[in-house]
Protein backbone atom coordinates (compact mmCIF):
# COMPACT_ATOMS: atom_id res chain seq x y z
CA UNK A 1 0.00 0.00 0.00
CA UNK A 2 2.68 2.29 0.74
CA UNK A 3 4.41 2.30 -2.23
CA UNK A 4 1.06 2.69 -4.19
CA UNK A 5 0.99 6.49 -2.35
CA UNK A 6 4.50 6.81 -3.02
CA UNK A 7 3.78 6.18 -6.76
CA UNK A 8 0.69 8.12 -6.74
CA UNK A 9 2.91 10.98 -5.16
CA UNK A 10 5.32 10.41 -8.00
CA UNK A 11 3.04 10.57 -10.67
CA UNK A 12 1.18 14.08 -9.53
CA UNK A 13 4.41 15.39 -8.94
CA UNK A 14 6.02 14.59 -11.94
CA UNK A 15 2.80 15.81 -13.70
CA UNK A 16 2.72 19.04 -12.01
CA UNK A 17 6.82 19.62 -13.33
CA UNK A 18 5.67 18.96 -16.97
CA UNK A 19 2.64 20.97 -16.22
CA UNK A 20 4.98 23.97 -15.05
CA UNK A 21 7.65 23.29 -17.41
CA UNK A 22 5.02 23.52 -20.68
CA UNK A 23 3.87 27.26 -19.73
CA UNK A 24 4.69 29.19 -21.78
CA UNK A 25 7.18 32.27 -19.36
CA UNK A 26 7.96 35.61 -20.62
CA UNK A 27 8.68 38.89 -19.83
CA UNK A 28 8.13 42.15 -21.87
CA UNK A 29 9.61 45.56 -21.72
CA UNK A 30 8.64 49.15 -23.06
CA UNK A 31 11.63 50.90 -24.60
CA UNK A 32 9.68 54.02 -25.51
CA UNK A 33 8.97 55.51 -22.14
CA UNK A 34 9.39 59.63 -22.87
CA UNK A 35 7.08 60.69 -25.22
CA UNK A 36 6.34 64.80 -26.53
CA UNK A 37 2.84 66.45 -25.94
CA UNK A 38 0.93 66.39 -29.66
CA UNK A 39 3.84 65.24 -31.06
CA UNK A 40 3.73 61.53 -33.52
CA UNK A 41 5.59 58.96 -31.10
CA UNK A 42 5.53 55.68 -31.67
CA UNK A 43 6.51 52.84 -29.03
CA UNK A 44 8.52 49.67 -28.93
CA UNK A 45 8.42 46.92 -26.66
CA UNK A 46 10.90 44.02 -26.11
CA UNK A 47 9.70 40.49 -25.45
CA UNK A 48 11.82 37.79 -24.16
CA UNK A 49 10.78 34.16 -23.86
CA UNK A 50 12.29 32.96 -21.24
CA UNK A 51 10.66 29.02 -21.23
CA UNK A 52 11.81 26.35 -22.36
CA UNK A 53 9.77 25.66 -25.68
CA UNK A 54 8.88 28.16 -28.52
CA UNK A 55 6.49 30.75 -27.92
CA UNK A 56 3.80 32.29 -30.37
CA UNK A 57 3.21 36.46 -30.09
CA UNK A 58 -0.04 37.45 -31.10
CA UNK A 59 -0.58 41.00 -29.95
CA UNK A 60 1.91 43.71 -27.83
CA UNK A 61 0.33 46.88 -26.75
CA UNK A 62 0.83 49.53 -24.67
CA UNK A 63 -2.31 51.03 -22.29
CA UNK A 64 -1.89 54.48 -20.70
CA UNK A 65 -3.66 56.38 -18.23
CA UNK A 66 -3.75 59.33 -19.50
CA UNK A 67 -4.98 62.76 -16.55
CA UNK A 68 -8.84 63.48 -17.69
CA UNK A 69 -8.90 60.63 -20.52
CA UNK A 70 -10.25 57.16 -20.78
CA UNK A 71 -6.98 54.70 -20.69
CA UNK A 72 -5.65 54.83 -24.24
CA UNK A 73 -4.70 51.74 -25.94
CA UNK A 74 -1.85 51.76 -28.30
CA UNK A 75 -1.19 49.08 -30.44
CA UNK A 76 2.17 47.94 -31.15
CA UNK A 77 2.27 44.32 -32.94
CA UNK A 78 -0.68 42.43 -34.04
CA UNK A 79 0.19 39.19 -35.76
CA UNK A 80 1.67 36.04 -35.67
CA UNK A 81 5.47 35.91 -34.40
CA UNK A 82 7.47 32.72 -33.02
CA UNK A 83 10.13 33.52 -30.52
CA UNK A 84 12.32 30.44 -29.77
CA UNK A 85 13.70 29.35 -26.39
CA UNK A 86 15.98 31.91 -24.68
CA UNK A 87 15.04 34.61 -27.43
CA UNK A 88 13.95 37.97 -27.92
CA UNK A 89 12.37 40.07 -29.98
CA UNK A 90 11.35 43.42 -30.35
CA UNK A 91 8.57 45.15 -31.53
CA UNK A 92 7.75 48.93 -32.88
CA UNK A 93 4.35 50.05 -33.47
CA UNK A 94 2.98 52.76 -35.64
CA UNK A 95 3.22 56.60 -34.95
CA UNK A 96 0.05 58.14 -33.23
CA UNK A 97 -0.24 61.53 -32.55
CA UNK A 98 -0.01 61.83 -28.44
CA UNK A 99 -2.48 64.09 -26.29
CA UNK A 100 -2.10 67.62 -25.75
CA UNK A 101 -1.81 66.75 -21.47
CA UNK A 102 0.17 68.05 -18.13
CA UNK A 103 3.70 67.22 -17.87
CA UNK A 104 4.70 64.19 -16.10
CA UNK A 105 4.35 60.48 -15.31
CA UNK A 106 1.96 58.53 -15.94
CA UNK A 107 1.01 54.87 -15.31
CA UNK A 108 0.53 52.37 -18.12
CA UNK A 109 1.11 48.29 -18.49
CA UNK A 110 1.99 46.70 -21.52
CA UNK A 111 0.14 43.22 -23.04
CA UNK A 112 1.36 40.44 -24.68
CA UNK A 113 -1.08 38.03 -25.65
CA UNK A 114 0.70 34.85 -26.33
CA UNK A 115 -0.66 31.52 -28.50
CA UNK A 116 -0.71 28.00 -25.84
CA UNK A 117 -2.59 24.96 -26.29
CA UNK A 118 -4.92 25.71 -24.39
CA UNK A 119 -6.20 29.73 -26.08
CA UNK A 120 -4.95 32.60 -26.19
CA UNK A 121 -3.14 34.01 -22.72
CA UNK A 122 -2.46 37.89 -21.95
CA UNK A 123 0.21 38.91 -19.79
CA UNK A 124 0.33 42.01 -18.13
CA UNK A 125 3.66 43.57 -17.61
CA UNK A 126 3.20 47.57 -15.42
CA UNK A 127 5.39 50.52 -16.20
CA UNK A 128 5.59 53.85 -16.90
CA UNK A 129 5.29 56.41 -19.36
CA UNK A 130 6.62 60.35 -19.41
CA UNK A 131 5.49 62.77 -21.43
CA UNK A 132 7.02 66.26 -21.67
CA UNK A 133 6.28 69.20 -23.82
CA UNK A 134 8.81 69.43 -26.17
CA UNK A 135 11.92 72.21 -26.49
CA UNK A 136 15.10 72.62 -26.20
CA UNK A 137 17.73 74.56 -24.14
CA UNK A 138 21.11 75.34 -25.50
CA UNK A 139 23.07 76.43 -22.56
CA UNK A 140 20.68 75.50 -20.00
CA UNK A 141 18.60 79.25 -21.28
CA UNK A 142 14.93 78.23 -22.24
CA UNK A 143 13.92 78.52 -25.84
CA UNK A 144 11.73 81.29 -25.49
CA UNK A 145 14.86 83.70 -24.69
CA UNK A 146 17.17 81.88 -27.22
CA UNK A 147 14.85 82.20 -29.84
CA UNK A 148 13.72 86.12 -29.80
CA UNK A 149 17.42 86.74 -29.46
CA UNK A 150 18.92 84.78 -31.87
CA UNK A 151 16.44 86.35 -34.52
CA UNK A 152 17.36 89.53 -33.93
CA UNK A 153 20.87 88.83 -34.16
CA UNK A 154 20.40 87.65 -37.22
CA UNK A 155 18.32 91.07 -38.38
CA UNK A 156 20.94 93.42 -37.08
CA UNK A 157 23.41 91.09 -38.88
CA UNK A 158 21.68 91.15 -42.02
CA UNK A 159 21.37 95.12 -41.48
CA UNK A 160 24.83 96.14 -41.11
CA UNK A 161 25.28 94.14 -43.62
CA UNK A 162 23.23 95.93 -46.79
CA UNK A 163 23.79 99.35 -44.55
CA UNK A 164 26.61 101.06 -42.91
CA UNK A 165 26.21 103.83 -40.38
CA UNK A 166 26.98 107.50 -41.60
CA UNK A 167 27.10 110.82 -39.35
CA UNK A 168 24.90 113.69 -40.50
CA UNK A 169 23.58 116.78 -39.18
CA UNK A 170 20.69 117.31 -37.10
CA UNK A 171 18.69 114.57 -35.48
CA UNK A 172 19.22 111.22 -36.18
CA UNK A 173 23.02 111.97 -35.56
CA UNK A 174 23.69 108.55 -37.53
CA UNK A 175 22.08 107.57 -40.72
CA UNK A 176 22.22 104.35 -42.41
CA UNK A 177 23.38 104.17 -45.79
CA UNK A 178 23.54 101.17 -48.33
CA UNK A 179 26.73 99.34 -48.70
CA UNK A 180 26.40 98.99 -52.27
CA UNK A 181 24.71 101.68 -53.56
CA UNK A 182 26.04 102.46 -56.99
CA UNK A 183 26.30 106.15 -58.44
CA UNK A 184 23.94 107.66 -61.17
CA UNK A 185 25.63 109.32 -63.79
CA UNK A 186 23.55 112.29 -64.66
Amino acid sequence: MRTAWAFAALIVILFMITGAAAKPSASAELQTRDVNTNFMESFTATVRNQGSEDMTVVSVSVTIDWPGWAPTLYPIFEGSEVIAAGQERTFTGPAIRMPQTDAGDYHAFLAVVIETPQGYQELRFETSVRISDWGFEPGGVPEYIVVPVFLAAIMLLVTAFFFRLERSEGWPPLRAVPRFHQKRRT
